[in-house]
């Protein structure tokens, strides 16, 4: 297996980087911690897969990648790109 250092930028197809998705919670100044610092990198021709317990976050992750969450911070990369902050109508043509 090639270590992160190894692989190149180019090579890079999706990665998170500190990854945090947190919602608030009704007449309350607390928060769930959904997801809190998930980082990883999936280069072109790689496939990583994402286990857990049932509620640990797994679907929030994917949905914060394909921006249909808002991430409460960190960043998401796509061929090179941070796609976090992208208009609504560029990332509806990314999803494509």
């Amino acid at each position: 297996m090639e270590s992160v250092a190894a692989k190149t930028q180019r090579d890079v197809l999706l990665a998170a980087r500190d990854l945090v998705k947190h919602f608030p919670v009704e007449d309350s100044d607390d928060v769930v911690r959904a997801v809190d610092g998930v980082s990883f990198e999936i280069s072109s021709g790689e496939t990583l897969g994402l286990v857990g317990e049932s509620g640990c976050g797994k679907s929030t992750v994917g949905r914060c990648l394909l921006r249909l969450h808002e991430p409460s911070s960190g960043e998401v990369w796509f061929e090179g790109k941070n796609i976090v902050g992208l208009p609504h109508r560029e990332m509806q043509l990314l999803r494509r």
